[in-house]
């Protein structure tokens, strides 16, 4: 999770431990930190805010956009107060594959965690 408010970071990041089959590997408030952590390649999707106090979400978009690869294919969806058409366009020419508005959208943010992770468990 690159959350710049450590309120919201501890909140969300309680709600997905709740979850089965979710581990929340990190959470980090910049565009560095979460760049070098999802390079680790242990992230398999990662909740970016646009606004960090380091760089900015649409940076950590733009990172994995430009070297999959180097993140071994990190999902990102952007949870955001700036729900503006153009700025969900412009998450979305980046990569971004769901946007959440934080003001509306947690619920919604939480069932996409839900069955990204059982898309993601192997099967048997």
């Amino acid at each position: 999770m690159i959350e710049d408010s450590a309120l919201l970071r501890g909140m969300l990041g309680e709600m997905l431990e709740e979850m089965t089959h979710v581990v929340v590997v990190d959470a980090v408030a910049g565009e560095n930190a979460a760049i070098e952590r999802i390079a680790s390649g242990e992230v398999d999707l990662a909740i970016v805010d646009l606004e960090l106090d380091e760089g900015s979400g649409f940076g950590v978009l733009q990172h994995l956009g430009a070297a999959p690869d180097r993140f071994g294919g990190t999902r990102a969806v952007v949870l955001s107060t700036y729900a503006h058409r153009a700025i969900r366009k412009r998450c979305e020419q980046l990569g971004a594959e769901a946007f959440f508005d934080k003001a509306s959208g947690m619920d919604d943010l939480l069932d996409f965690v839900e069955r990204a992770a059982g898309e993601d468990r192997p099967r048997s």
